[in-house]
């Protein structure tokens, strides 16, 4: 799985309604990781969900199953 279908993943676990929303634009491609990041409210979140990634992968078929219901959503 790529690092960006996990980080929206991760992201949209997060209870917060624009941030899903943003987690929604990641995967889908209308918004880039970096534009994120400029973003003040979201950098901890996003800081947070690259530190969980690198200490483990998320399981596949969910990240998969979050890709494939929410890819065409915007």
């Amino acid at each position: 799985m790529d690092r960006i279908s996990c980080l929206a993943f991760l992201l949209f676990q997060v209870n917060n309604k624009k941030l899903q929303e943003a987690a929604l634009q990641l995967v889908s491609g209308d918004i880039s990781i970096l534009e994120l990041k400029t973003n003040l409210d979201f950098l901890p979140f996003i800081e947070e969900a690259e530190d969980t990634l690198k200490k483990y992968t998320p399981n596949k078929n969910e990240v998969c199953e979050f890709v494939e219901r929410y890819l065409y959503v915007y």
